[in-house]
């Protein structure tokens, strides 16, 4: 039987796609990058003004920057300044919004669950 006829057409895209998708989530998910596309965020920065805000070697920021640049997260507008792109922006906002609903849905089960441990408190008082 064949794998690929049991997934949907999602499940295909992504599978089709995982080694770009895995090469984007790998650049982005380096502390020093992901910090870069946050800083970009806000408008076009110099590469001095990043180095000013991101505390990393000259040589570190311009490989952080070219990998950016490499995976389309990054623009480099003139010479020495950088944008994030709009691949890059919708990478983080994407993370953003995932994050904060996570953060949304953890809070609310741990408010059930404290909810629940009164509740049970509550009651074995009564008894």
């Amino acid at each position: 039987m064949d794998k690929k006829s049991d997934m949907d057409p999602s499940q295909e895209f992504l599978m089709n796609s995982l080694e770009d998708i895995v090469s984007i989530l790998k650049t982005i998910a380096h502390i020093n990058r992901f910090r870069i596309l946050i800083l970009l965020l806000k408008g076009p920065l110099t590469f001095q003004m990043l180095l000013e805000q991101m505390d990393i070697k000259k040589s570190a920021l311009a490989n952080d920057l070219a990998e950016l640049k490499d995976s389309n997260l990054v623009d480099k507008i003139q010479h020495g300044t950088y944008e994030i792109s709009e691949n890059g922006k919708n990478y983080v906002k994407s993370i953003e919004k995932t994050y904060r609903e996570s953060m949304d849905i953890e809070k609310k089960v741990w408010e059930s669950k404290q909810r629940e441990r009164l509740s049970k408190s509550f009651l074995e008082r009564k008894h």
